[in-house]
């Protein structure tokens, strides 16, 4: 995808060192937006929600802004979600898998990079996809983080391969969320953090971005909350 022309654009004027992290960081994103995403399908309907409330918000982004070819490949992943989150709404009747969660992942991935979010600001651009899948972002982040500080990986290959019920989903369903609200719970999280993104894109503004992002600090102090009394709860012990 990189090689075919997706990826961030703002550091080519740089030369040689601006191709090569355009690469990197354009790689990076999409590696690591998949591998986020597949580690959110912990639960039945969430991966699936997830995907469609994002691909949502993508597609009113870009219909907004007249990305067309965009547009056509956000609204065939909202319709084909759609479909398929009817059967795997809990109870589950099929399952998405591992090539299911990663393909769903690896679309809105190369969409984040793929549309345009600002007529002339980088940083308006890079933030908009950033704040649309903050959650499974933030996931892979808190996780990898208390893993290593708990020795319970020590390498890449451990952390791709552990499958411990520390994402937030599970620590939701450990301090009294039924699968189904927790589906619903995260997916109205998401889609706040998709409108502070779309209010973002309308407005345009370098100051309007960095007091979205507050807002998103903001909510993502309350999910930290959510996410230590939740382990607190399991383990009978504190954690910072």
């Amino acid at each position: 995808m990189v090689a075919g022309g997706v990826k961030i654009t703002y550091t080519l004027g740089w030369g040689l060192y601006g191709q090569v992290i355009s690469w990197i960081v354009s790689v990076l994103w999409i590696v690591g937006i998949i591998n986020a995403f597949n580690f959110m399908d912990g639960i039945d309907g969430l991966a699936a929600s997830m995907g469609l409330v994002i691909s949502v918000i993508f597609l009113i982004i870009t219909v907004n802004t007249e990305q067309y070819k965009v547009m056509f490949i956000t609204a065939s992943l909202c319709g084909s979600v759609f479909g398929f989150l009817i059967y795997n709404w809990s109870p589950a009747k099929i399952f998405l898998g591992d090539g299911g969660s990663t393909l769903i992942g690896f679309i809105l991935a190369c969409l984040g990079i793929y549309g345009s979010y600002s007529s002339d600001n980088p940083f308006i651009s890079l933030s908009v996809p950033i704040i649309i899948l903050s959650i499974p972002i933030f996931d892979i982040i808190y996780i990898t983080v208390s893993r290593i500080k708990n020795g319970l990986v020590r390498n890449i290959t451990e952390w791709l391969e552990y499958t411990g019920k520390d994402h937030f989903h599970h620590r939701l369903l450990s301090v009294g969320f039924s699968v189904k609200s927790a589906v619903v719970f995260i997916s109205l999280l998401n889609l706040i953090l998709g409108s502070i993104a779309a209010g973002v894109v309308v407005k345009d503004e370098f100051v309007e971005t960095v007091l979205s992002f507050f807002e998103v600090f903001l909510i993502f102090i309350i999910i930290v909350i959510v996410m230590v009394t939740a382990r607190n709860k399991i383990d009978g012990v504190k954690e910072i």
